[in-house]
């Protein structure tokens, strides 16, 4: 019986021992999941069945409510996504607590790390992605803009585009380009450039012929990088003591910004721009609280993506609506800027004294015809505004002259029809539309002869004094047109073209040329006297638009052609609603074509002959 009883005791300690040892083999612990587990590989046939563990290390997110992670050494750690604060703008991950050394991604694992999420308020924000995107560490960036803007003024719809493009590098020659287009009744058509090399800003513009309209050069500094015309001042140009703060919006990653820029500031900003003074005048005169603005930036990988100003006035006499907006398409890249190039234009002052000599050679040999004769049509206008009549005169006719020893004998045909004689002007003065001849005859007297319907009209012009002004009856423009800022060459269709860019000196010379050539009361009728530009104040003529054109055809003058817009302050002595010195916009159409008449002409015997 003990020996039975001994028998069943050594079989339970055999069963009880064969399942301890298979419990300790199945509770090994996967690879890598021990602390610390640093094990040595089992090598084969040793009968050491351990399993390597995989060694891993912690990852903190410093300032953040992320959880910390746990990466196998030689993992890498990719780019977590932007992490969020109350009141905050993400600024990106440092591995410093200083926030010194930006993190680069992605991070390999060896060893336990803390990466740190920094975080601006939202004025800090926009000032450090103002200074990653355009700031002076930046080597070169690039942007889109876009200008629109849509006025309805008095019944009228006046719509104004613009689209461009600009480049800032510190590398090579040029370190500043922008070119724009514009079109719409608001902008002046045609397009736009500013080229900066060195210190020298070139600014060209062209029509929307494509043919140069306007050249200019001035000095900048050497830090010139954006149109300082522009709207987007708040992004380019304004310190900390004009961004005043910058709030989130109901749109992902945007905010407004509020600035110390006013209504002025942005009516005289969209003066540079709009190709109508009365508009910008009229909007000028609202109230500030009438005008409702705003400015708003977007970020992206703490840089600024994105730039947009609004503008809107809704009242009873103007709607205006304008968006300005701003794309950086890259930035911390310096790359090398090729500008557009313009053929055939001289803008060296030695370069278009060149051309200006060979087109007068073509008109001097003209003037020094025995005989000769030439078609004119010249219209002038001032507008003073949508709510006023534009004042207009149109001049045509044509002009025959024979050159005889020290005698110049002419004979002008002139039709005036002009708004002068209007209620808001002359109107009972004396002013009215008339069709006059101006001669020289055989016997050298001066005659001014009224053309009508039933009867003519005449009158002998006593002490006559020979000049330009009747001789070469509005010919003589070269000589008041002042000196040119550019000059431009170019030949199609067996024409050649020389055209001059004018001035404002040399616009407001040629003003007063014409409103001493121009006479619309030659009869001397009026009560008051009549000026086609008024009595204008020289300084204030502002050119937008101004060419002199010359064109030459088989070595011979074919035509001459002035065309002018701009602004002026002007005011009409004596007149009912302009006695006042005011701005207004200004526009000179001037044609003047030889015809064959003029080479056989000879002077008129007798009055009668010359009516």
């Amino acid at each position: 019986m003990k020996r039975m009883i001994r028998l069943i005791a050594l079989l339970i300690v055999i069963a009880m021992t064969a399942f301890i040892v298979a419990s300790c083999g199945s509770s090994e612990q996967p690879a890598g999941s021990e602390p610390g587990g640093n094990h040595e590989a089992a090598t084969e046939g040793s009968g050491n069945h351990d399993v390597e563990t995989v060694e891993k290390f912690s990852v903190t997110f410093a300032n953040t409510s992320l959880a910390n992670a746990m990466i196998e050494k030689g993992k890498t750690l990719s780019k977590p996504a932007d992490p969020s604060k109350s009141g905050c703008i993400f600024g990106g991950w440092y591995t410093d607590p200083n926030f010194q050394t930006e993190a680069q991604f992605p991070i390999t694992v060896n060893s336990d790390i803390t990466i740190y999420a920094q975080f601006y308020d939202y004025q800090e924000a926009f000032r450090e992605a103002r200074n990653n995107t355009i700031g002076d560490s930046v080597p070169g960036f690039e942007y889109d803009y876009t200008l629109n803007v849509d006025v309805k003024y008095s019944s009228l719809d006046l719509p104004g585009r613009t689209s461009g493009s600009a480049q800032y590098s510190q590398t090579g020659e040029v370190g500043f380009y922008d070119s724009h287009t514009n079109s719409g009744v608001l902008f002046y058509d045609g397009s736009k450039y500013q080229i900066r090399r060195g210190t020298t800003l070139q600014k060209i513009s062209l029509d929307k012929n494509d043919s140069l309209n306007s050249y200019s050069v001035e000095e900048v500094d050497a830090n010139f990088k954006y149109d300082t015309s522009s709207f987007a001042k708040a992004v380019f140009e304004y310190d900390d003591e004009q961004l005043m703060s910058i709030t989130p919006t109901n749109k992902k990653d945007e905010y407004k910004l509020k600035t110390t820029m006013n209504v002025s500031t942005a009516i005289a900003i969209l003066g540079n721009n709009v190709n109508d003074p009365l508009v910008v005048m009229a909007i000028g005169e609202l109230p500030e609280t009438s005008v409702d603005t705003g400015m708003y930036v977007t970020f992206s990988g703490g840089k600024i993506a994105s730039y947009r100003y609004e503008m809107n006035i809704d009242v009873s006499t103007i709607q205006l609506s304008l968006v300005y907006t701003l794309t950086f398409t890259s930035s911390g890249t310096a790359m090398t800027i090729v500008p557009r190039t313009f053929t055939g234009i001289a803008l060296t002052p030695q370069e278009v004294s060149n051309e200006t000599n060979a087109a007068a050679a073509v008109v001097n040999e003209f003037k020094g015809k025995t005989q000769s004769g030439y078609d004119f049509v010249v219209k002038t206008g001032v507008d003073f505004g949508v709510a006023n009549a534009e004042i207009n005169s149109t001049f045509k006719g044509s002009a025959y002259r024979k050159v005889d020893a020290a005698s110049v004998y002419f004979h002008n045909d002139i039709e005036i029809d002009s708004d002068y004689k209007n209620a808001n002007m002359y109107k009972d003065a004396g002013i009215e539309d008339i069709h006059i001849k101006e001669t020289r005859l055989a016997n050298g007297e001066v005659h001014l002869i009224e053309k009508k319907l039933l009867t003519d009209k005449t009158q002998q012009v006593t002490n006559f004094v020979p000049s330009d002004k009747t001789s070469y009856f509005l010919f003589d423009v070269l000589s008041h047109t002042g000196t040119y800022t550019f000059a431009e060459k170019t030949t199609k269709d067996g024409i050649t073209s020389y055209s001059f860019g004018l001035s404002n000196a040399g616009v407001a010379e040629l003003f007063n040329w014409m409103n001493d050539s121009l006479n619309l009361d030659p009869f001397s009728r009026a009560s008051a006297k009549a000026l086609v530009y008024g009595s204008f104040v020289e300084s204030s003529v502002l050119v937008n638009t101004g060419k002199l054109v010359i064109n030459i055809k088989s070595g011979k003058l074919d035509s001459i052609q002035i065309v002018v817009e701009g602004d002026v302050t002007t005011s009409f002595a004596g007149s009912r609603d302009f006695t006042t010195a005011d701005k207004a916009q200004i526009k000179l159409d001037y044609t003047l074509t030889p015809n064959e008449a003029g080479d056989s002409f000879v002077p008129y015997e007798t009055v009668k002959a010359a009516k």
